[in-house]
């Protein structure tokens, strides 16, 4: 496995509100929300009691785990900012990925997941905002949501209720595929076909990382932007479905190339 994260501050903002972990088997992005200093601290505080809550309950399957640890985290959120009138309102977007015996993804805001596999980009995650629910009820266009004076009212994040409602998720993965997380600084900026291309045009996922912020600062830099970009190889063995474990164990590499230029069959 490869991976490469990045957050920059953009072009417009005078602090990044955004907050990241990446250590190989986690994969976090948070973009905070609350003016001031409250969206810095949403973000962080979420992602430090998410990983203190996933260290204390490695015991647990992944999705519940991921669940628990989701709802600890906001309930940290809401705790922090009912003690401090100054961080009153606050609240943070998260985008999880757990691989561990397989990917895992907890969402909740509309900091995003894609996941790119033979040059077509598959979104992840459903974005938690107005703008996106008017597009699923027939109201806006894809296109009319992008300009949307409202595209920036977040219907779920951490922090804004104790009734957290997170969308949770296996992911079947495959050796050569690449996940991208984002915050919202990117995709703002940049279409799917856009990203799409530039995440073929490089394969260090630090580069490409690297590439897709600096694209994202060219066309107005008005957020700040995270990336994070994991790239599942071969010997990641154990996140891959028992279907293609077995054929990897049952082929050497003679018949896995016949097959990937001839075809199964």
């Amino acid at each position: 496995m490869r991976y490469a994260v990045l957050s920059d501050i953009g072009r417009v903002r005078e602090r990044n509100e955004d907050f990241s972990h990446a250590d190989g088997r986690l994969f976090i992005v948070a973009d905070g929300m609350g003016g001031h200093r409250a969206g810095q601290v949403a973000s962080s505080a979420a992602v430090e009691e998410f990983l203190r809550c996933e260290r204390e309950n490695r015991g647990l399957d992944p999705l519940r785990r991921l669940r628990g640890c989701l709802q600890a985290a906001n309930r940290a959120v809401m705790k922090m900012a009912d003690e401090d009138p100054g961080l009153r309102g606050m609240g943070t977007t998260f985008t999880v990925l757990l691989l561990e015996e397989g990917a895992y993804l907890g969402h909740v805001g509309d900091s995003r997941a894609y996941l790119l596999r033979g040059g077509a980009l598959n979104p992840l995650t459903r974005d938690h905002s107005l703008v996106e629910k008017m597009v699923r009820e027939g109201f806006l266009t894809p296109r009319e949501a992008r300009q949307h004076p409202r595209r920036n009212v977040i219907l779920r994040a951490l922090g804004l209720t104790a009734n957290l409602a997170a969308d949770l998720v296996r992911v079947e993965v495959r050796p050569g595929d690449r996940i991208l997380l984002c915050t919202d600084g990117l995709t703002t900026h940049l279409e799917d076909e856009e990203l799409a291309a530039l995440l073929q045009a490089e394969d260090d996922p630090e580069a490409c990382a690297r590439m897709l912020v600096e694209e994202a600062n060219a066309k107005g830099g008005e957020d700040n932007v995270t990336v994070i970009l994991v790239d599942l190889e071969e010997g990641d063995v154990s996140l891959f479905s028992v279907e293609d474990a077995g054929r990897r164990t049952r082929e050497g590499p003679v018949a896995r190339l016949r097959r990937r230029f001839l075809g199964a069959g």
